[in-house]
């Protein structure tokens, strides 16, 4: 899809409130685009819908909860009825936690938060959204965001993961049937490092009753010997552990918008903020030498 295909059509982007959904709504209103601003924020919708407006599209701010169907289908609705046309979807909104916390420390209702968000919001987006860009040939494009934690070992952060990997798997299959099918949809995958959002203060959205019960946690970092990365007071600390190398470096959410907007120009299927390099050769490494054959195992054995 270039730049042309995209002007005064309309585009629909989720966590669009603040940080990288903010950046990406914006870019998208830059290049043209009528956008829908969705968060499960009202206010911080209707000032990114102003901003968007600004840019001499025409915008509208949805309050919408991703992991609630009904909310998400009522989107969709919207969104058609507004604008007719929906090029390009951006199923972005996602939490995080804070403190990381070991595997045998979350709760259920921990991974369960992260899976209703995380990875029933993309497919509720593709649910809403998919049949309908089925029905006409104009090209579309959907960005779902995944994350660096897929690609490399996460340590506290399993479930966020393990929503994350399932939003890879399903995005592969998704595109590959967009391809067998011959429909006019590309699909690709964000993949962000550290950017400075809001997502680590994401607890505040769960239920108040969740959010009592995560007081007493013991944190990830008890185990490692460093401050548990719980407020400003250790900011400074875990910042400059984790800027050891420029794949690490934390960015403004400002950059990822143009990242985005130019990979749906070019239909590219991933998009990475940081140079990821090193530990996706190293997991394609160890991938690929992982196979013995079945003779050799029983000869070894």
């Amino acid at each position: 899809m270039d730049v042309s295909q995209m002007k005064r059509r309309g585009a629909v982007v989720t966590g669009a409130g603040s940080g990288m959904g903010r950046s990406i709504a914006l870019s998208l209103a830059a290049n043209g685009m009528n956008v829908v601003i969705a968060d499960i924020d009202k206010d911080a919708a209707e000032r990114v819908c102003g901003e968007a407006g600004a840019l001499g599209v025409e915008s509208l701010a949805v309050p919408t909860d991703v992991s609630d169907l009904e909310q998400v289908e009522s989107l969709a609705e919207v969104a058609y009825s507004t604008f007719g046309d929906i090029a390009v979807l951006v199923n972005n909104a996602g939490v995080n936690w804070r403190p990381f916390r070991a595997t045998w420390d979350a709760s259920i209702e921990d991974a369960q938060w992260m899976m209703n968000v995380n990875f029933w919001g993309v497919l509720h987006g593709h649910h809403a959204f998919v049949p309908r860009m089925r029905k006409t040939t104009d090209p579309k494009h959907i960005v779902n965001t995944s994350s660096i934690a897929t690609l490399q070992p996460s340590p506290g952060h399993a479930p966020y993961a393990a929503a994350k990997a399932a939003i890879d798997g399903f995005s592969l299959a998704a595109r590959s049937e967009f391809e067998i099918a011959g429909l006019p949809i590309g699909l690709s995958l964000l993949y962000p490092g550290v950017v400075r959002t809001r997502i680590a203060t994401s607890e505040r959205l769960r239920p108040i009753e969740q959010q009592a019960a995560q007081r007493n946690l013991v944190p990830w970092d008890s185990y490692t010997g460093r401050p548990a990365d719980t407020g400003a007071e250790n900011r400074e600390f875990i910042a400059e552990q984790r800027l050891v190398t420029h794949a690490h470096q934390a960015i403004d959410p400002d950059w990822v918008g143009p990242m985005v907007v130019n990979a749906i120009t070019e239909s590219r299927p991933y998009i990475l903020t940081h140079p990821f390099s090193d530990p996706i050769k190293e997991r394609a490494e160890e991938l690929l030498n992982s196979y013995v054959p079945a003779a050799a195992s029983l000869t070894s054995q």
